[in-house]
């Protein structure tokens, strides 16, 4: 049976054990942004609001589609052709009919009308796989009608799946010049901003966020941004501000038990801080950090709880579950050796 004897050993100050398990967190911790990993699905549901034959029955589209095909030459007739095919989700077929719409239609005269084509055009391509082609047909549209909304979130979803932050910051900023009010839209935008890292123009984005929220329907995101923020500049009194303000946020935001936890932590609760680190276990979040965090906690008390110590420590080096942390597990490795000899 193993036993474990306390070494002698360079006293760790908690601050510096905190900052250290910070580093960690944040290198391990990605805000998560709220659009879908589809770039289709934006695509889709301008089709869908915008197309009517995607609500007629399948008979009464392959009757419009004979009419239709019999009389191509007239732009009307040719829009109709390529919404029964977006309809059928005949998606190349409806592409080939648009582009023929597009060369009748006069742009000065239609220029709603020409706008609503290439919109289609976009989300077709997107739809078919040809982001790059879209990209730059969406572009058109905003170029002819800069407060197209529409073309706007088609492209904030291709530059999400692309992984392009610089792109998607800059179309959020510019949609929400057109759009103040899209509190919606404007969390995302800071949820995009501070995964790249961007915390000033977040911290700036939480203000307006709240002035345009009336109902405060999004104030916990402004709140756990800021709060994220305070974190970052080791503001923790500012983070804990920020935290107690928020009210129902268990399923949105699971992060914010750890969260307080490390604000207690740096204030020397160490109580109060393992009370959150065992709520944020108990809802299976960041589980790895906690047990290594409560370490801290435990052998940074007055009275130091070693056995508790050595558990927790164990059970980051032993965790091994999806979302295990290698450097977690290493520094647990390395505390562990400073304060502990193993005997059989």
């Amino acid at each position: 049976m193993k036993k474990f004897y306390k070494r002698k050993w360079v006293r760790i100050t908690a601050i510096f054990l905190i900052l250290t398990m910070l580093v960690t967190y944040w290198a391990g911790t990605v805000t998560s942004i709220r659009i879908s990993a589809e770039a289709t699905n934006e695509a889709m549901r301008y089709l869908a609001e915008n197309t009517e034959m995607m609500n007629k029955q399948r008979t009464e589209r392959t009757w419009n589609l004979v009419r239709g095909l019999m009389r191509t030459e007239d732009i009307d007739e040719c829009y109709l052709v390529a919404s029964i095919y977006i309809g059928s989700a005949r998606y190349e077929e409806a592409l080939t009919y648009i582009d023929k719409c597009l060369r009748m239609c006069p742009q000065d005269e239609r220029k709603d009308f020409y706008a609503e084509l290439l919109t289609k055009k976009g989300c077709l391509l997107t739809l078919l796989g040809r982001n790059d082609e879209a990209v730059g047909v969406l572009d058109s549209v905003i170029e002819c009608k800069p407060d197209s909304s529409d073309a706007y979130m088609v492209l904030i979803q291709i530059y999400y799946t692309a992984n392009d932050m610089d792109n998607l910051e800059k179309t959020l900023a510019a949609y929400l010049e057109i759009a103040p009010e899209d509190s919606d839209m404007r969390a995302t935008y800071i949820q995009a901003l501070m995964s790249d890292g961007n915390v000033k123009e977040a911290e700036v984005q939480c203000g307006l966020l709240m002035e345009y929220d009336k109902d405060g329907t999004y104030k916990n995101d402004a709140e756990h941004a800021l709060a994220l923020i305070a974190l970052g500049r080791e503001d923790f009194t500012g983070a804990m501000k920020h935290l107690t303000k928020m009210t129902d946020y268990e399923e949105a935001f699971p992060d914010v038990a750890y969260d307080k936890g490390v604000c207690h932590m740096a204030g020397g609760d160490y109580d109060k801080a393992v009370e959150e680190f065992i709520r944020s276990i108990n809802i299976g979040y960041m589980k790895q950090y906690c047990y290594y965090s409560r370490a801290v906690c435990k052998i940074s008390q007055e009275e130091p709880d070693y056995e508790g110590t050595f558990n927790d420590l164990k059970a980051a080096i032993e965790y091994n579950e999806e979302d295990r942390n290698e450097e977690t597990a290493q520094m647990a490795t390395e505390l562990i050796n400073q304060l502990f000899e193993i005997k059989e």
